[in-house]
């Protein structure tokens, strides 16, 4: 499956594991595509350098390296707007739409609400997992 998997999936499967981590794990074995944005990688960054996380910048570095090998990464325009309650998400919908995803993975209710956008089924990682 080619997959968007948002900034809050990649924080939480880093520190608690869970749903998240096993699509991240399905991601590394090669049973799904990661498409990735520069702007989620930097969501990830700048969220993982908070004080409360206590994860110096070389962890941060290397996660994200990670990250930025595994997927392939898509060039966003800003072109979709108005889709997304919060206006930064319309970046994710942007990124589904020119890879031809078949998901946006997320815990992000601004993004779960429209459940779909033109063929692409937004969804939770627990949802994710029960449909494939």
């Amino acid at each position: 499956m080619k997959l968007v998997v948002d900034a809050n999936i990649f924080i939480s499967a880093f520190y608690w594991g869970g749903n998240p981590q096993l699509i991240i794990d399905r991601i590394i074995e090669g049973i799904d595509e990661l498409y990735i944005t520069s702007e989620i990688l930097n969501e990830i960054a700048g969220v993982m350098s908070r004080p409360k996380f206590n994860t110096g910048p070389d962890t941060i570095d290397r996660y994200i390296k990670a990250i930025e090998k595994t997927g392939k990464k898509i060039f966003i325009t800003g072109e979709i707007t108005g889709v997304c309650r919060d206006k930064d998400d319309n970046g994710k919908i942007e990124c589904g739409i020119k890879c031809m995803a078949d998901f946006i993975v997320t815990g992000d209710e601004d993004l779960l609400v429209l459940e779909n956008y033109q063929g692409i089924k937004i969804i939770s990682p627990r949802e994710y997992l029960e449909t494939i």
